[in-house]
């Protein structure tokens, strides 16, 4: 296989991150009239830069998303995630707390654990900042929803409500196991697989467990998986979806026609539409 480079977007990259002391002051920030905000915080001695996207109106905020990012790791995209979550915050009208994480090589659980920890850090200062915990909702899009779904395989209780949009789920990748939807979308989006395939190589060490191989889903949080019809790593996101919805009725699967994967970061300003439509019809939702 011919050596790519695999596309990281520049979230945050360039900016200067400021240090905080508490979750307060990052959702009611005293001086600031930016609707864009840098932190950083240390938690279980692993620093990680956020960005927070602020609704219009900050005086009363009643729900909150975190949001982990792919980071452009497997999508191609031409969007930044900064157009993403801006979009998110201006349609859903909520703050959103979007993870700049890293990733080491072959410490792919480190990096689960370090983003654990955080959001665990956030929902509980949300909840000290009268925030309920039943109105934060947590949300990744490829490899960061990877990341939420293997966090909750293991700690199941802590985040009421997630989002997972085109989940990457068997990142060990193996082709002994090839869904239709890996043959069928191979050509079509040829560089989703391939870059899939980098990320298993460079990140992914012999110790990972996919979500799709969890024995029990009755305590998973009530999750929304939103797949595009036309990504290759779509089935893996139904078959999640089916293991979830097995488990509780609550949980929920949409299949976008003609999506393929990380389509927030592409024009189809209607496939945009119809998915934040659903996301946000699920937060409300009690």
């Amino acid at each position: 296989m011919n050596k790519q480079n695999i596309t990281i977007d520049n979230f945050g990259t360039e900016d200067t991150y400021k240090l905080y002391r508490t979750v307060y002051e990052i959702i009611h920030p005293t001086i600031s009239k930016k609707n864009i905000s840098n932190y950083k915080i240390i938690v279980e001695e692993s620093l990680t830069p956020l960005r927070i996207f602020y609704p219009q109106k900050i005086s009363k905020l009643e729900k909150a998303i975190i949001y982990v990012p792919g980071r452009n790791w497997i999508v191609n995209g031409i969007k930044s995630y900064n157009d993403v979550c801006l979009e998110l915050v201006t349609k859903l009208d909520t703050i959103i707390i979007a993870l700049d994480y890293e990733l080491q090589e072959h410490e792919y659980d480190k990096t689960v654990n370090t983003c654990y920890n955080t959001l665990k850090y956030l929902v509980k200062g949300l909840n000290e900042a009268g925030i309920e915990k039943e109105k934060i909702t947590v949300i990744g899009d490829s490899i960061g929803a990877s990341i939420i779904a293997n966090i909750s395989m293991i700690q199941q209780d802590d985040f009421p409500k997630q989002v997972l949009l085109y989940p990457v789920l068997n990142l060990a990748f193996d082709t002994s196991e090839k869904d239709s939807s890996l043959i069928q979308n191979n050509k079509l989006d040829s560089s989703t697989l391939s870059h899939l395939k980098l990320f298993s190589q460079k990140y992914i060490n012999k110790k990972y467990s996919s979500p799709l191989k969890c024995q029990d889903h009755q305590n998973w949080p009530t999750t929304l998986i939103i797949t595009g019809d036309i990504d290759p790593v779509r089935d893996e996101g139904i078959m999640l979806g089916d293991l979830l919805k097995q488990a509780s009725k609550k949980n929920k699967t949409i299949n976008l026609k003609f999506a393929p994967h990380g389509f927030l970061n592409h024009k189809d300003e209607e496939t945009i539409e119809e998915c934040i439509k659903e996301i946000q019809s699920f937060i409300i939702k009690k």
